[in-house]
């Protein structure tokens, strides 16, 4: 019997933008486009090429203080179903840091207006344009923007959404999914800009074994906010229940690399014990944990 972990119950209080009505829950957006266009990221505008499997992103024009320059490659990585995992080339700073360029572990969720997830850069005491958890999105230029939630909301607005979180995560933690999905969907309604509330809906649909229905929330609160590292882990918690070991493998290790998770709890996690026979969760657990 799948236990609740945790990290599921924490991740319920936070949001991603644009969706309104509690009947969307159950309706699945269309699918991504595809990683290959034109993006604008921390790095400036970076055309993405596919080829087979392999992705390649050349700068097109950099950013401001980038020291790159017009075509330099910037990444590299590789498609597998619903995300890209390589390396992104990032300029670093800091006092004490002692390089100035590295290329850092990401994983990118392919969404169909952006490509978001997280880098990781081993290089201690240095900085790269990166949120504050490797935080990474990239937004398509050449289509549809997405949706841009307002700039502020009145502060007796985000107080009501706060409040929906906490009464969501209480159903929750009693086990009534149905109330804590309407808390939710409520928080997103009066605020859509909290990526705990798209994750603790994702949550409810989990826990009625609706897995493709919960993957579809948990990248909703990512698109909002790439630093949410709970939608990592409860991702690949799905994906090891459903036998997909090298996704399941690829969001548990950036959720690892960025602290999102503890060696004792992944090892604990029965959703996880598909990988456990697998070198590279192995790898993962001594490596990084």
């Amino acid at each position: 019997m799948t236990r609740v972990p945790l990290v599921f119950i924490c991740a319920v209080l936070a949001a991603p933008p644009g969706l309104a009505a509690a009947g969307a829950a159950a309706t699945a957006p269309p699918g991504p486009a595809g990683p290959a266009g034109r993006y604008a990221s921390p790095l400036g505008t970076v055309e993405l090429a596919v080829d087979g499997g392999a992705v390649v992103g050349r700068l097109v024009a950099p950013a401001e203080g980038c020291p790159f320059t017009k075509g330099d490659e910037v990444l590299r990585a590789t498609e597998l179903d619903d995300s890209l995992a390589g390396k992104v080339h990032v300029w670093l700073s800091g006092e004490g840091c002692g390089a100035h360029e590295a290329w850092a572990s990401v994983v990118l969720l392919v969404q169909r207006s952006s490509l978001s997830g997280a880098a990781h850069v081993t290089q201690p005491g240095c900085r790269a344009p990166l949120g504050p958890r490797g935080g990474l999105t990239l937004t398509r230029v050449d289509g549809r923007p997405p949706p841009i939630p307002a700039k502020e909301l009145a502060r007796a607005a985000r107080e009501r959404a706060r409040a929906l979180l906490r009464d969501g995560a209480a159903w929750l933690q009693e086990g009534n999914f149905e109330s804590a999905r309407k808390q939710f969907l409520a928080a997103i309604d009066v605020d859509a800009g909290l990526p705990e509330a798209y994750n603790g809906v994702g949550v409810t649909f989990r826990m009625r074994n609706d897995q493709e229905a919960a993957l579809e929330w948990y990248k909703k609160s990512l698109a909002v906010n790439p630093d949410f590292g709970d939608a990592y882990y409860n991702m690949a918690c799905v994906y090891a229940l459903q036998g997909k070991k090298d996704l399941a493998l690829r969001y548990l290790q950036i959720a690892a690399l960025n602290g999102y998770a503890s060696a004792e709890g992944i090892d604990e996690d029965p959703d996880l014990a598909a990988l456990h026979d697998e070198p590279a969760y192995q790898a993962l657990l001594k490596a990084h944990l």
